[in-house]
């Protein structure tokens, strides 16, 4: 991500230093060359959730995470219910 980053300084320095030589506006070039960094920053990903993480979709304006979303599922719990369920989470 830092070689982005500094690909990034790189092409703006040039593209300013290029605009002063050739008595253009840099301006588009600039834009371009910020699309082409947060482009790339997107592809490169992050840190994924666990696999099975609940990710609840509707029914409100956004994504609530609580962290009973997170308690690990009983296989042994005497009543057989999922933790996560209850106080309206589905």
């Amino acid at each position: 991500m830092l070689r982005l980053l500094f690909a990034v300084i790189a092409l703006i320095a040039a593209a300013m230093i290029a605009g002063v030589y050739f008595n253009f506006n840099p301006v588009i070039l600039i834009f371009l060359i910020l699309g082409f960094g947060l482009y790339g920053v997107t592809r490169i990903g992050g840190p994924l959730l666990p696999s099975d993480t609940p990710m609840i979709w509707g029914g409100g304006h956004g994504i609530y995470i609580r962290a009973k979303d997170y308690t690990p599922d009983r296989e042994g719990s005497c009543d057989g219910e999922d933790p996560r369920e209850g106080d309206g989470f589905r």
